[in-house]
């Protein structure tokens, strides 16, 4: 009833641009202080983003089996488990958690994409944490000021340039303009402050480059949760964020350029 109260007083943009500007200097703040704070404030938001998922793919948030998956992710770091050990965890989890699955009547298909959802949750949370414990607070920051600037370039230039659809199958919304302008965007902050945030990437056509693969991967990340609520015939994953809808709604790009960006420490590029 508040929440509906509310969107009647402010426009839908207005909301997310009040709503942005209260939890970015707060992210950032949290970010700062590092553990434990920073910890506390990321499991918190995996176990909501767990929440979310489960109603959306399973239709109740009380299954304890995808939380217990996000758990030994996050093991190998809070209780150095070995690989193997890792594994044996979870090859048994994942065999408890099908068997209610199986006896509830669901598919397998269902079992197997939430899975894959709930892992692809739990190992983004998992690298967020692991950039700020090796040291690399400043890089997850130049992430999220990409991708930030990626979703409001994005934003913008759709709603104030508009024109062709970029996927009006899977998001109505999404306009080519705004797929352009998130990228520059990104681009442009990229460059701007890669030189104070991070000291991976040295001359400037780096940082545009890496600044231009994170804001494909945003733009990914986002595509994807609209074919996954459009699967799953839902508009949005939560009501948590006025303007945003749910938790999984405004961190589906961070999630996914996360993830990107792990990759790009593994490979050494």
């Amino acid at each position: 009833m508040v929440q509906q109260l509310v969107h009647k007083q402010f426009s839908n943009q207005t909301l997310r641009i009040m709503t942005a500007a209260c939890l970015i200097p707060a992210v950032v703040a949290v970010i700062w202080l590092g553990s434990p704070y920073f910890d506390i404030f990321i499991i918190a938001a995996s176990f909501m983003l767990l929440h979310e998922w489960s109603r959306m793919s399973l239709g109740t948030s009380t299954n304890p089996f995808p939380y217990l998956i996000c758990f030994l992710t996050l093991g190998l770091i809070y209780l150095d488990f070995s690989a193997k050990k890792y594994l044996q965890y979870m090859m048994l989890s994942l065999g408890l958690f099908i068997i209610p699955h199986i006896a509830q009547k669901r598919t397998i298909k269902d079992f197997i994409f939430h899975i894959i959802g709930t892992l692809y949750i739990s190992a983004s949370v998992y690298l967020i944490i692991y950039f700020v414990h090796e040291g690399l607070t400043l890089y997850f920051l130049w992430i999220l000021t990409v991708v930030w600037a990626s979703d409001s370039g994005a934003y913008f230039a759709g709603k104030n340039i508009g024109g062709p659809k970029l996927a009006p199958r899977v998001s109505p919304n999404k306009t080519w303009s705004g797929f352009i302008g998130g990228i520059v965007a990104s681009m442009i902050v990229g460059s701007c402050l890669g030189c104070y945030l991070q000291d991976l990437y040295i001359t400037w056509w780096q940082m545009a480059a890496v600044s231009f693969y994170l804001s494909l991967m945003s733009h990914l990340g986002d595509l994807l949760e609209s074919i996954v609520k459009r699967y799953f015939n839902v508009k949005d994953s939560g009501g948590i964020l006025p303007g945003h809808g749910g938790l999984l709604d405004r961190l589906d790009s961070t999630l996914l350029a996360s993830f990107a960006a792990g990759l790009l420490l593994v490979l050494g590029i």
